[in-house]
């Protein structure tokens, strides 16, 4: 069942405009990658405050142009603001300060944290929202960097399923070119998110869909494939500590 992506798109807009208004906020800011989250993202901002939404575009050298051309295309399609930043001198620097081999994950994670810190003094330049691109799938699995692409004040897309991504930008008129394209976050050549996971996300929310229903990993397991359900469980409970705040010490002595 298609969800009605006319009345979400009021909904979010709504959930936007008002957030923004009761933080004291100007604008937003969106960090753009050319892919799928961030476009459906910025499109929602720019609907909301079309003068008042801005674009952050922060490749590496593992960045493909077609996903630096799509995302300058979405902002002069749009007409927001954006910038441009290089952050490969930056994440350079750390290397040769760290002094060693970083694996694929370290500097996929150091990048990702390096968007976030340029966000969010950005975002005091521009006494601006960060607008967070993680969906439902992305969060339920853990699949982000903490302090990294999880970190931001408000998040529109949040409860919408990879899946409902790709539906909900067709209904936005979203260029093909990025609705088209495989999940990525261009950590490294050719880095696929569906493979790094192991299934694509078809598979993958069929599974996260049941769970929200309170269906139980035996059962799931009954239905789908074993190995698909075990790792989807064990990406969430592992990965489960992403979604919540910080544990605090209880110093209340009885």
């Amino acid at each position: 069942m298609v969800a009605d992506y006319s009345r979400i798109t009021i909904k979010l807009q709504d959930f936007l405009v008002n957030y923004l208004k009761t933080s004291g906020a100007s604008n937003f800011l969106v960090g753009v990658s050319g892919g799928l989250d961030s476009a459906v993202v910025l499109t929602l901002c720019a609907l909301a405050k079309p003068k008042n939404t801005h674009a952050l575009i922060m490749p590496t050298k593992f960045s493909s142009k077609n996903n630096l051309n799509d995302a300058l295309n979405l902002c002069k399609k749009l007409e927001i603001n954006y910038k441009i930043i290089d952050i490969e001198p930056i994440i350079q620097s750390f290397r040769d300060q760290i002094s060693e081999d970083l694996s694929r994950i370290r500097a996929g994670n150091l990048a990702a944290r390096i968007r976030m810190c340029l966000l969010y003094d950005y975002s005091a330049d521009l006494n601006a929202l960060v607008v967070g691109t993680s969906n439902k799938s992305e969060r339920m699995l853990g699949y982000g960097t903490i302090y990294g692409d999880i970190a931001y004040a408000l998040n529109p897309i949040g409860g919408l399923f990879k899946t409902e991504i790709f539906e909900f930008a067709r209904f936005l008129n979203i260029d093909d070119s990025i609705i088209n394209k495989a999940p990525s976050a261009d950590f490294w050549e050719n880095q696929s998110d569906e493979a790094d996971i192991g299934y694509d996300y078809n598979q993958i929310d069929m599974v996260l869909k049941e769970i929200c229903l309170n269906k139980n990993k035996e059962d799931l397991r009954k239905i789908f494939d074993e190995k698909l359900v075990d790792t989807v469980f064990s990406r969430m409970r592992a990965n489960e500590f992403k979604l919540k705040m910080p544990p605090i010490a209880d110093l209340n002595i009885n």
